[in-house]
């Protein structure tokens, strides 16, 4: 296991994992599959193992990476089967890859040392009822983590969550130990980020002391954020309020950048699509900020 610094914790339902990292919103097209992969994939480029798992139910970071959510093939093991308890993790874990020729099998794209994945799957769109249907189904992902993960194994643990703050996003959040709240510079965002950090605040309490709960709205990020008076001033304003509000819990701003989507299309990592914008650099930064320095460098 790296040493990491104390940015972020350990879940004390397993002392022996890694931080386990959740970005959240109470809205879609915020950033957080974006931010997540981004996350994890320089983490791998600079020498850690990282796990994502796509427990989104649009499977976007999955596709990413060159899996399709939406087509998973007959036998093969989703995120979906580990929540029912018809799978192990290991049976879902998939590389994490880059695109390297065309086509959609497997030799058109190349794996990224040290980056997992396991895999997503649109069945998650039923999960809020399926987990309501058993009380316990509420903890599948803080158990298979506590008894599937071995020490030592990962550095780090990144969940991309879905849009919503239903059943599946609660069982998320037992997992987890440190939430990164995603917005947008509007006042609906803002007001939106307050309410998602009372909630998980109230799910800490209440899973806390029986069950090891740990999770706390750690960072906010910003996506889409301004640089200049003629893109809004308003933007402008409410990117200030926000670096009043959260102060150094504040991550490094995303500027928009065509370059963020076109990797998504061309299902690159954009550290190796374009490893030149602003986009990299941020992503750079938040991982020195969480304890992940550049091995490379050391």
């Amino acid at each position: 296991m790296a040493s990491l610094s104390a940015a972020l914790q350990r879940p004390r339902y397993a002392p022996h994992l890694p931080p386990v990292l959740v970005g959240m919103n109470r809205a879609g097209s915020v950033g957080k599959t974006t931010f997540g992969h981004a996350v994890c994939a320089q983490a791998a480029m600079r020498g850690y193992n990282v796990l994502g798992i796509d427990a989104d139910l649009q499977s976007d970071f999955s596709y990413w990476n060159g899996y399709d959510g939406d087509f998973v093939p007959a036998g093969t093991a989703t995120v979906h089967d580990v929540m029912l308890g018809q799978a192990k993790l290991a049976d879902a874990i998939v590389p994490g890859r880059t695109r390297i020729g065309p086509g959609d099998g497997d030799e058109a794209f190349e794996a990224i040392p040290r980056f997992s994945l396991v895999r997503g799957d649109n069945k998650m769109s039923q999960a809020d009822g399926e987990l309501t249907s058993d009380p316990k189904g509420v903890f599948w992902l803080q158990l298979a983590l506590k008894n599937q993960i071995a020490a030592s194994e990962i550095d780090l643990i990144y969940i991309d969550a879905p849009a919503s703050l239903g059943r599946l996003s609660v069982s998320l959040l037992l997992a987890a130990t440190d939430v990164v709240i995603c917005m947008k510079p509007t006042r609906k965002e803002l007001r939106g980020a307050a309410a998602l950090a009372a909630m998980i605040e109230e799910i800490r309490a209440e899973y806390a002391d029986d069950f090891g709960a740990t999770a706390r709205a750690s960072y906010y990020l910003m996506n889409e954020a301004k640089t200049q008076k003629n893109q809004g001033a308003f933007y402008l304003e409410i990117q200030r309020e926000a670096n009043e509000l959260f102060g150094d819990r504040l991550l490094p701003f995303i500027r928009p950048n065509v370059r963020i989507p076109e990797a998504y299309d061309a299902q690159e990592p954009v550290a190796i699509w374009d490893p030149q914008i602003p986009f990299v650099g941020a992503i750079n930064e938040t991982l020195d900020r969480l304890g992940y320095p550049d091995k490379r460098v050391a």
